[in-house]
């Protein structure tokens, strides 16, 4: 499979946690997505299930994103051949179109590190580390297929409903880790996501909930 690989949730675990010292906490069923897991703590009700906020990050720095593509990875040799295709092609573009709107109007979106950029990496992810093979796609450019607001495929259905949410955001030009997340729980009361119409708005709301708290707080910084 090629093409463009993701999931709308992805960059909602980013918007939240809180300073402090990290707490230590034992994650299990590792993907190795994220580097060091180590730094993670539980996160409060209502927060995505693992966190880490840097408090020595300096947020007033920060004007402009480095926005990586959206990779997704699965245990096995050709693990995501089930879910169609297409659907993860238009899945991933209505998420990333979202976003880069939704940031292009607080940042600058840039293609190179430099002072002042923020990078942000993320993932979905159905992997074990210790698995000898993973099925790893990572998104590029490609033709977005027709819209659509209909029910999604049973397959898409079932790996968003298993997929954990992973993500990170480092100085672009330090590798300074400023946050990280990984999230596997479904909110209780959430509302099902089982339309294409139901994924479009997930979208909108969560990519426009997290550029309001980066700016709220890159933009609190530069006040003090």
């Amino acid at each position: 499979m090629n093409g463009h690989r993701a999931l709308g949730i992805l960059l909602l675990l980013l918007a939240y946690g809180c300073g402090g010292r990290p707490q230590v906490h034992p994650v299990q069923e590792t993907s190795g997505f994220l580097d060091d897991y180590s730094f993670l703590r539980e996160g409060a009700p209502g927060d995505v299930a693992l966190v880490y906020r840097n408090p020595n990050a300096d947020w007033s720095r920060y004007d402009a994103v480095l926005l990586e593509p959206v990779t997704l990875w699965r245990s096995g040799r050709n693990s995501l051949d089930p879910v169609p295709e297409d659907d993860l092609l238009r899945l991933v573009s209505a998420f990333q179109n979202a976003l880069r709107q939704q940031l292009g109007a607080g940042f600058r979106l840039v293609d190179q590190p430099g002072p002042g950029v923020m990078r942000i990496r993320l993932a979905i992810t159905d992997a074990r580390a210790s698995d000898p093979i993973l099925d790893v796609l990572r998104a590029r450019g490609t033709r977005l297929p027709p819209p659509s607001s209909g029910p999604i495929d049973p397959e898409l259905h079932r790996f968003i409903e298993a997929a954990a949410i992973e993500g990170e955001i480092r100085d672009a030009e330090t590798g300074e880790l400023l946050a990280a997340g990984v999230d596997r729980r479904r909110r209780e009361g959430a509302p099902p996501i089982d339309t294409w119409a139901a994924i479009q708005g997930a979208l909108d709301a969560w990519t426009e909930r997290l550029c309001a708290r980066l700016e709220r707080r890159t933009q609190r910084a530069r006040q003090r």
